[in-house]
């Protein structure tokens, strides 16, 4: 068919406000070799790239800021549009005058009215589904009334508030949190977003509007995915129930939900737990360590009859065995009945062990020697490796990979990595391996061909009891080089800004780790945040990653 297709308008710019989605009307028209025009626009397939929106028929909804490109197809003909979507959020707090945005319009800037941000820290950086975002600060000033804000190239989401709703950490403590739609409004398709912090007396607007300096967060290319199971003791407040909570990273904004408490186990401890890879077998101990244990079907929660107990224990792949250490001896047990298939035969006999982890591929075992103690209160500990097959249930010869402990620092709580290629694991200079406030975390290869290396920027500061470190299940990417990153949880002692301050109250806390940087000899890590599903309430332990959440019968 002769002639050529064209579409009206050929470039448009709207705004998403507060919700409302924007749409827009295209017509297509063929002109003919003639000059004549013909209105085809009931005829024409009309498609949309950049995720910004959809069509039906040829009006396009915009869902989401981006910049795209609107294809017309007719017969033999295609004819191209551009669009530009961008996002503006706007959110007036309660007991804040709805008339607060125009303080901050354009009066005169004072850097001495400048709040100081103290969560998070700067340079952090967050899986793109994060969710909740939060910012806190103080502020020395005048100022009763501010903005939080959320930028970048097409965004701009901004929160006005009330001061003061800290509980301390400085003057005139104040925190506030971006829901998880606006976190996701904000951040769209891009690899970093601003966030900022504006201050003014709302009495005096003209003494002039403090801002401290904008910082970027930057965020991985691809969703988090994966489950994570914690234990939670009893909140202060006797509301939430002390047991195991979990949370499903595919559901940001979501708080954690209750998975097994005393509750459903006629009052009994049920902190200590091992999950699988796949999600569907928990191990867990009741009443304490070194008492009796079970394995229960996720799904159905339904445990088996109290078995022979363990202290800290690993799956296979498959689920099908379970390695589990009691008394410094680790046994293999046949998950089906959790009947016993030997114990881990040592190279050097009264060798005593503890801390066992197996590779995701099944195929190597990481664990502890320990100099002293038993399998929870030990020290001097050292870190081996040996092969392991879980068919013929045969283990090789032991292999040192972090042997300093006679030099009286504690090594313990190995884990792989994703890839198997790391090792990451606590170091406390003294003491034992049960919750050390000088425990820190540390990797190394797992092939032991370099040295360790301390994640200095994650462990912040010595005295923060950074215990129990773990890997998120999957490899994600960031950056427009897609370099590649995991992700480490930790349960860590530290303050959370000015909402928790001087408590010593344990939170999971999440950090990246950068393996190319690693095997540079470099920090691989960042410094860590606090994962948002958290109850605030509760001191949260023992976090475990499994590849999936699964859904409960």
């Amino acid at each position: 068919m002769d002639g050529t297709l064209s579409v009206t308008p050929a470039q448009s710019e709207h705004v998403i406000l507060n919700g409302v989605r924007p749409t827009q009307d295209y017509t297509a028209t063929l002109t003919h070799l003639d000059g004549t025009t013909e209105d085809v626009t009931a005829d024409v397939f009309f498609s949309v790239d950049g995720n910004v929106g959809g069509f039906a028929g040829a009006q396009l909804t915009m869902v989401a800021p981006g910049k795209g490109t609107i294809t017309a197809a007719y017969a033999d003909h295609t004819a191209a549009a551009a669009v530009i979507v961008s996002l503006r959020d706007v959110r007036v707090g309660a007991g804040v005058d709805p008339g607060a945005p125009g303080l901050f319009g354009g009066g005169p800037e004072d850097p001495a009215r400048a709040p100081s941000v103290v969560y998070p820290a700067e340079g952090v950086q967050v899986p793109r589904n994060l969710g909740d975002f939060e910012v806190h600060w103080t502020d020395g000033s005048s100022n009763d009334v501010y903005e939080l804000s959320l930028t970048s190239e097409l965004t701009d989401v901004r929160v006005y508030l009330r001061g003061g709703n800290g509980a301390g950490g400085g003057p005139n403590p104040t925190y506030a949190a971006f829901t998880a739609q606006e976190w996701a409004d904000a951040v769209g398709s891009h690899g970093s977003v601003q966030y900022q912090v504006r201050g003014v007396d709302s009495a005096n607007p003209s003494a002039g509007i403090g801002s401290a300096a904008p910082r970027i967060v930057k965020v991985t290319n691809e969703a988090l995915e994966g489950g994570i199971y914690y234990w939670a003791a009893k909140s202060t407040t006797g509301t939430s129930p002390e047991g195991i909570w979990r949370h499903d990273m595919a559901k940001p904004g979501e708080p954690a939900e209750k998975f097994y408490t005393r509750e459903e186990s006629s009052g009994r401890c049920v902190a200590c737990h091992v999950l699988s890879r796949d999600g569907t077998k928990m191990a867990l101990t009741w009443d304490g360590g070194s008492g009796a244990a079970t394995v229960m079907d996720v799904a159905s929660r339904t445990p088996m009859a109290d078995l022979p107990g363990w202290d800290f224990g690993t799956f296979s792949p498959d689920a099908t065995r379970f390695l589990g250490v009691q008394n410094a001896v680790i046994t293999v047990y046949n998950t089906a009945d959790m009947s016993s298939m030997g114990a881990m035969p040592v190279d050097v006999a009264g060798t005593q062990v503890s801390h066992p982890d197996l590779s995701p591929d099944g195929s190597r075992l990481v664990y502890s020697h320990l100099a002293s103690g038993g399998d929870i209160f030990y020290n001097g500990g050292t870190l081996w490796t040996r092969s392991y097959d879980a068919v013929t249930n045969a283990f090789g010869p032991e292999t040192p990979l972090v042997a300093d402990g006679a030099a009286g620092a504690n090594n313990y709580y190995p884990s792989f990595s994703p890839d198997g290629e790391w090792v990451l694991f606590n170091r406390s200079e003294t003491g034992s391996a049960y919750n050390n406030p000088g425990a820190s975390m540390w990797i190394v290869k797992a092939d032991g061909s370099a040295p360790p290396i301390q994640l200095a920027a994650a462990n912040a500061q010595p005295g923060l009891a950074n215990s129990w470190g773990r890997w998120a299940p999957f490899v994600q990417t960031i950056g427009v080089a897609n370099e590649p990153i995991f992700w480490i949880t930790v349960s860590s002692q530290r303050d959370f800004g000015v909402r928790l301050v001087g408590l010593r109250q344990p939170q999971i806390w999440m950090t990246p780790c950068y393996p190319e940087r690693a095997s540079a000899g470099q920090d691989p890590s960042a410094p860590a945040f606090r994962l948002p599903f958290q109850n605030i309430e509760t001191s949260n332990h023992i976090a475990q990653w499994t590849e999936r959440v699964v859904v409960l019968q």
